[in-house]
């Protein structure tokens, strides 16, 4: 899939900072060091549907909605009072009912986390459901580490003392944050969460990259993550932008590598990923492109979705065959996620 270059980008036009929802001053986030989130199936019908966020001044959410073979709509306007300014927005089940909210991370000085709940047809007010979580560079991440059917939110605190923290879904609120691991994700990593062994408790990965590109696992116990071991000695290489997905559906999370141009993947046995990482597609999220994962047609195997952004914002999925996404990658929407607003799922690293 080629990657075409648009002559001009438009940009989302900002809202009153006077409503309500809009925080007054500068924008409460450090500055961005990447983060990474998955698809969500926000009207709970066994689809992931994709996001986008205009964040800023204007923090309006768009959702399409997956209908099989395609985004449906135009992108319809679901809250325009969320993640504003460089906030970190992550899409996760926190209440259980089967539907995808959206978690916005302020971070810096101020590390609040903001929950809208889905209805459905819309994400519901915005509330703070934790005051002091993720602060400063801390990379946020969502997964169900206690497998209570609910998603809890994960902190990272990278460089040379890699501290990873947990706050646990009540389903209305998020608990006070505790330190699950003493030392995972060190220096630079590339942390994600998945369900890597299958026990329904996402577990902790990191991807070393550069010259080693180890890839580490900590496993959770369901209240703590057991000491971190080597998964695969050889993934995500360099600068390629990792990912975790079930992409061949036996309920274990894989990795997955893109490196613009080419995806990746190493397959989870349940006590390693295999050993050597298999080209699953070639010509894919080329140039500028930001690719995500997703379970986009709903037969249990993760897809690969490319967001083009800029003045085209086309959306391309390459759906799992369990051993390969299919080459013929097939464009689901004409104008989604333009200019420089933020997708989920989407790699940002």
């Amino acid at each position: 899939m080629a990657v075409a270059h648009a002559a001009y980008v438009v940009g989302p036009v900002p809202d009153d900072p006077s409503k309500r929802g809009v925080p007054a001053g500068r924008p409460l986030s450090a500055s961005a060091d990447g983060f990474g989130g998955r698809a969500g199936d926000f009207d709970g019908d066994g689809r992931d549907d994709v996001a986008s966020f205009t964040r800023g001044k204007g923090g309006d959410v768009y959702v399409a909605r997956s209908t099989g073979t395609r985004f449906d709509g135009i992108g319809d306007l679901w809250s325009d009072e969320f993640a504003f300014w460089s906030q970190t927005p992550l899409a996760g089940d926190f209440d259980g009912d089967g539907r995808s909210d959206v978690a916005a991370f302020a971070r810096g000085g101020k590390p609040t986390v903001s929950v809208a709940l889905s209805t459905g047809r819309s994400f519901g007010p915005t509330t703070v459901w934790a005051t002091s979580f993720a602060p400063d560079t801390d990379i946020p991440a969502v997964g169900d580490v206690n497998g209570d059917g609910k998603d809890d939110v994960v902190a990272f605190r990278r460089g040379s003392t890699p501290t990873v923290s947990v706050a646990l879904s009540t389903g209305r609120s998020f608990r006070a944050a505790t330190a699950w691991h003493r030392w995972f994700a060190p220096g630079t990593s590339i942390p994600a969460v998945g369900d890597v062994n299958g026990d329904r408790r996402a577990d902790l990965v990191a991807f070393a990259r550069g010259r080693s590109a180890s890839v580490w696992v900590a496993l959770s116990t369901g209240s703590a993550f057991r000491g971190a071991t080597r998964w695969n000695a050889w993934f995500a290489e360099n600068g390629a932008s990792p990912a975790v997905g079930d992409v061949n559906g036996d309920r274990r999370a894989d990795v997955v590598a893109f490196r613009r141009g080419e995806v990746t993947v190493a397959l989870s046995t349940g006590r390693s990923f295999t050993r050597t990482a298999a080209p699953w597609l070639r010509s894919w999220a080329e140039g500028e492109a930001v690719p995500g994962v997703g379970d986009f047609d709903g037969d249990g195997r993760d897809d690969v979705a490319a967001f083009t952004r800029g003045g085209l914002a086309d959306v391309y999925v390459a759906r799992s065959t369990g051993s390969a996404f299919v080459a013929s990658a097939e464009r689901w929407h004409e104008y989604f996620a333009a200019a420089t607003e933020i997708p989920q799922p989407g790699v940002f690293w």
